[in-house]
């Protein structure tokens, strides 16, 4: 920590924007925070920690190109000291790993090595950030959630947790992934309504508020919109979202998953599609990889000397995509902020 200027929460950021600083632990390839930037204005990340070396260097990649700011990034969760960070970040993230929570894998859960959860609570015990953000596997709700969510209760945290997929965004696939976010209660910074500012690039040449828009250039309307196409679909219109305070009573995964498809991707005039085309779909693939023809050598397992392959795609199977961790912060935090 030595040499590092660490920033002070809740400063102001300029144009009426209040700036949110976020630590990420377990930061992967950088899709929380590049969701957090879509859905905050003045987010920040002001450091990372993540002990995969292509992982690391996908993040200072991201940093070259400005898809991320520049932050310092440490490669150790286990021995990383969060107490230097108290009062200098309002949010703390993580996608700790799955591995011990998938389906598939061996589920060993708190006895596999690769749970880093208790690490992460350490932090943020530590550090006391007015939000904490994570991400997991959709299993994870049936085996791990309750421990997580018992201590971020005992933290003094109130959180709301939710089932969210890719499709809700305008993907393809589904990529079913469960989203947690708590917040301190007493503490007058981590009121839900800094995290419901509006998206950065989604502000109307009018001025008026606009919804986070799919990727495929539709704009979510809402709730309601949301569960009048679950019911033409078949599904229930419940939301899948749990409030949690004291001895949280978990529903089961089942009943809490949403089963709306999201819209099949479109390609504007001029541009690469926002989502690739689904897997049988081959004048589809025809037509992306004439606008992308780096991807070739990706699809289909065609190798063509592609370097880090297998990195790349454990990187992708791992990843959270980033439009779908700005519309969970969004739904969940309106969700914290409804319950008061």
């Amino acid at each position: 920590m030595d040499g590092v200027a660490l920033p002070s929460a809740g400063l102001p950021a300029g144009a009426g924007d209040a700036c949110l600083f976020g630590l990420s632990l377990c930061s992967g390839a950088g899709g929380l925070d590049l969701g957090l930037h879509l859905a905050c204005p003045g987010y920040r990340t002001v450091g990372h920690v993540e002990r995969d070396a292509y992982a690391a260097a996908i993040l200072v990649a991201r940093m070259e190109d400005a898809s991320l700011d520049h932050a310092p990034v440490w490669d150790d969760v286990a021995s990383f000291d969060g107490r230097p960070w108290r009062g200098a970040v309002d949010i703390v993230t993580a996608g700790y790993p799955c591995q011990p929570f998938s389906v598939a894998g061996k589920r060993r859960g708190a006895d596999d090595p690769r749970h880093l959860w208790p690490h992460v609570a350490r932090v943020i015990g530590e550090c006391e950030p007015p939000f904490v953000f994570l991400e997991n596997v959709a299993h994870h709700l049936r085996l791990g959630f309750p421990e997580v969510a018992s201590g971020l209760v005992g933290m003094g945290y109130r959180l709301a947790a939710g089932l969210f997929t890719a499709a809700e965004v305008g993907a393809p696939h589904r990529r079913e992934r469960l989203f947690i976010l708590a917040h301190r209660e007493r503490d007058h910074l981590a009121d839900p309504a800094r995290l419901l500012g509006d998206p950065l690039e989604r502000r109307q040449p009018d001025g008026d508020d606009a919804a986070l828009a799919d990727a495929a250039g539709g704009r979510q309307q809402g709730h309601a919109e949301l569960d009048e196409q679950s019911q033409r679909d078949g599904a229930p219109a419940q939301r899948r979202v749990h409030a949690l305070r004291r001895d949280p009573a978990l529903d089961d995964a089942d009943g809490a998953r949403s089963q709306r498809r999201g819209d099949e991707p479109r390609e504007h005039a001029g541009e690469r599609a926002a989502w690739p085309p689904g897997p049988g779909d081959a004048d589809g693939w025809r037509a992306f990889l004439r606008h992308a023809p780096d991807l070739e050598p990706a699809v289909r397992r065609g190798a063509d000397g592609l370097a880090h392959r297998v990195d790349r795609l454990r990187l992708c199977g791992n990843g959270v995509v980033p439009l779908v961790a700005a519309h969970a912060l969004r739904t969940l935090a309106a969700e914290l902020l409804a319950d008061g």
